[in-house]
């Protein structure tokens, strides 16, 4: 689990002052919490202990009271459907993939926006875009960069050695792939006599 902590911070603004060294790109590294609400996730699962707490009640060999039932039956279901809203494992679990991936794409094109990307002299800029939740990264590439990099070069970061390559789940993860990251730039879109450091390196951590 990465915790956007002090260590996190420095250790993210060091990884792109390296990635940066030797290229005329300019990363941008967004953390978010997470890309979607997913209330009606987490509204379906207290919905569902909900109705487990009704069954329960009705069937249950001690007889309830009805006035108990018509309050801790809604409050299971606030209190369920709170909890599951806040527990990012559960909601990894049932959240299809393919609505994961979306949110958090449409996330990074708003951010892209959001920080200025484009704005860099030569529209060299790069948005690494990570959703915590989600456990998923988005790279934005600005118009400068799509012409000298495919995007399948993009594809080929891997974000974590084990399991699925495609989510960091660890601060070194994240840093490994800002590294390689960097390496692609260098290749790809060297630095210049001009070049200068267009933003900063620390990482904008959102909401």
């Amino acid at each position: 689990m990465i915790r956007t902590d002090r260590t996190f911070s420095g250790a993210i603004e060091r990884a792109v002052g390296e990635a940066e060294r030797g290229t005329a790109a300019e990363l941008i590294v967004v953390v978010a919490a997470r890309s979607g609400s997913y209330l009606d996730i987490a509204g379906a699962l207290g919905a569902g202990f909900a109705m487990l707490v009704l069954l329960f009640a009705l069937f249950a060999p001690v007889p309830f009271d009805p006035m108990a039932i018509a309050v801790e039956v809604p409050l299971a279901f606030l209190l369920s459907a709170w909890l599951a809203h806040r527990a990012p494992g559960l909601m990894r679990a049932f959240v299809p993939a393919a609505r994961m991936r979306k949110q958090v794409e449409r996330a990074a094109a708003e951010h892209f926006l959001a920080e200025a990307v484009h704005g860099t002299r030569g529209r060299t800029g790069l948005l690494v875009y990570l959703s915590l939740l989600e456990e998923r990264v988005a790279i934005v590439p600005d118009l400068g960069l799509e012409g000298r990099v495919p995007g399948a070069a993009w594809a080929e970061v891997r974000w974590s050695e084990a399991g699925d390559p495609s989510r960091p789940r660890t601060l070194q993860d994240l840093v490994r792939g800002v590294e390689q990251i960097g390496a692609i730039l260098r290749l790809r879109m060297p630095a210049d006599a001009t070049d200068v450091n267009e933003s900063p390196n620390a990482p904008r951590i959102v909401s």
